[in-house]
């Protein structure tokens, strides 16, 4: 349940969350601006560092430490990915890059909630649905829901947790004072932007779905982005032994895949502090 009042004005150049509820409500008939309103040029980097053999197998490694490459070859490599995923047909490329640019640049200056983080989740998203037969079952348009729920997981975090800020949201980030969820204040708003910037009219990336379908991935990206919150996790391990379960009797049932990919983000999320 939501609450908005009509003065919701976030400060520091935040989207109004008020205003991203409306706008996804349904599928844009006009663009708005929820990208950055100035996006760099994509940045030109060493080929090798991006193209090279041994860089495109490590992005299906577990090993894989991004902390190590300067964002702009992490912009590539995520680049990368979502080719080597398979772009949904009439997807131009320079759209998908624009998407990323705007990614990074929403992303705050945080120790640990800032881009490198985003991408390792991404990365690591990216060589569990392989390594897991996930992606080889999905078509196009999940693939791009799974991979870019992943690089929007943590959209415009502020380095705090939902529990701070409900209590002090009336002055730190995005005027919470006026939009009141009842739970997983965080991820709620990581999924707003995320729909946000990737209907933006300078990107587009969604301009190639129909209403219903427009619903769809909306519904499968905020699903993905929502399995992060922690307080889900207990719910998340039932689904798990209720999955094994009935392996255990059918060896052959396959986990529903909308399931597959939320457990594939919550997983690469929390695995980092042991990679």
């Amino acid at each position: 349940k939501v609450v908005c009042s009509k003065d919701a004005s976030p400060p520091g150049g935040i989207q109004s969350p008020c205003r991203l509820l409306t706008d996804m409500a349904h599928p844009p008939t006009t663009r708005q601006r929820s990208a950055p309103a100035v996006l760099p040029e994509w940045p030109a980097v060493d080929d090798a560092a991006v193209s090279s053999a041994m860089a495109k197998r490590q992005l299906l490694s577990f090993d894989f430490d991004p902390t190590a490459l300067p964002s702009d070859v992490l912009c590539h490599l995520a680049m990368e990915m979502f080719v080597s995923a398979g772009l949904p047909a009439g997807l131009a490329e320079d759209r998908v890059r624009r998407f990323i640019l705007a990614v990074r640049a929403s992303m705050l200056d945080n120790p640990y909630h800032n881009f490198y983080h985003v991408f390792d989740v991404m990365q690591t998203t990216n060589a569990l649905a392989t390594a897991t037969g996930t992606m080889a079952r999905l078509d196009s348009w999940e693939r791009l829901a799974l991979l870019s729920a992943a690089l929007c997981h943590d959209l415009e975090h502020p380095g705090v947790t939902s529990q701070f800020l409900s209590k002090v949201g009336d002055s730190t980030y995005g005027g919470y004072k006026n939009l009141v969820f009842r739970d997983a204040l965080l991820e709620k708003h990581h999924a707003l932007r995320a729909l946000g910037v990737m209907v933006d009219r300078d990107i587009g990336i969604l301009d190639g779905l129909d209403s219903g379908e427009y619903y769809q991935f909306r519904g499968s990206v905020s699903k993905i982005i929502l399995a992060t919150d922690i307080s889900k996790h207990k719910d998340y391990l039932g689904d798990l032994q209720a999955f094994a379960a009935r392996r255990a009797e059918d060896p052959a049932v396959e986990m529903d895949k909308q399931l597959a990919m939320e457990l594939m983000v919550k997983c690469a999320d929390v695995s980092n502090v042991i990679k």
